[in-house]
């Protein structure tokens, strides 16, 4: 005779193992198919990178917006006058977008390219079409306005923060972030980067002292920062869905047994 009670147990313990595999990775993200140590670094690459990737400069790219200051009369290099003058912010200069195609237009040099640039390469740049075309000895300063780093994962307080200079490591920008809480993983904090086709992936170790002194954490504008949990908390995500799914199980089951009993 065919025992239902039996099968009812194998079909709700093959539901729960394959609710458990799906589930394994719920609160993973980012995974990369290959990550090649580099020895004696705290950090290491996932992909053959770039080598601005080690750059403290930061890279001008469509959609940041640049202030431009002329440190000896910003009126020559503003395009404006007399009462428009009062409009300008003393302290940072005209405000410029940087296009699509990542060029930008100025005062009296026209529409130039400064995407892609770091910012040193285009203040000097800057400086030296200027003193081309109108100036004898400029004195121009460029500052990106609108630099941005996301935080994912296991941080106290996710989301998008603003870099207010240049050189900012990721340790300082993770006390903006609230430091990580106690599920993240120390020894796999992921900084994403560069092309999101064809991103690079450094994995950070922030239990080695050492890595405080490597200059792939200073931060650039649009990285990701994903902290993601430790194993242990891996397991516990797995556990959760399936525990509740178990008990659904043992449910039906026993309801099966009740009514099967009563009908004898």
């Amino acid at each position: 005779m065919f025992d239902y009670s039996k099968s009812a147990v194998v079909l709700i313990g093959l539901a729960l193992f394959i609710l458990s595999s799906c589930s394994s990775k719920k609160n993973i993200l980012f995974n990369t198919y290959q990550e090649k140590s580099i020895s004696n670094l705290p950090v290491y690459t996932a992909q053959e990178g770039d080598a601005t990737i080690t750059s403290k400069e930061q890279i001008i790219q469509p959609g940041n917006t640049l202030s431009i200051l002329n440190l000896q009369n910003e009126a020559l290099i503003s395009g404006l006058g007399g009462q428009n003058m009062q409009n300008l912010n003393q302290s940072t200069g005209m405000v410029y977008r940087v296009e699509t195609d990542s060029t930008v237009l100025l005062p009296v040099i026209g529409k130039i390219k400064l995407g892609g640039l770091s910012r040193i390469h285009a203040q000097e740049e800057l400086n030296r079409l200027y003193q081309t075309q109108l100036l004898s000895a400029p004195i121009i300063t460029l500052k990106i306005n609108n630099l941005t780093v996301t935080f994912l994962g296991e941080f106290n307080k996710q989301g998008n923060y603003l870099l207010q200079k240049d050189q900012v490591h990721l340790v300082q920008m993770m006390g903006e972030a609230g430091g990580l809480n106690n599920r993240a993983n120390k020894r796999k904090i992921k900084i994403i980067r560069g092309n999101l086709q064809h991103p690079e992936v450094l994995i950070a170790n922030l239990e080695d002292i050492n890595s405080l002194a490597d200059p792939r954490l200073m931060l650039r504008d649009n990285d990701v920062i994903y902290a993601q949990p430790r194993g242990a908390f891996q397991t516990l995500d797995r556990i959760g869905p399936a525990t509740s799914f178990l008990g659904v199980g043992l449910s039906i089951l026993n309801l099966y047994l009740l009514i099967s009993n009563l009908s004898k």
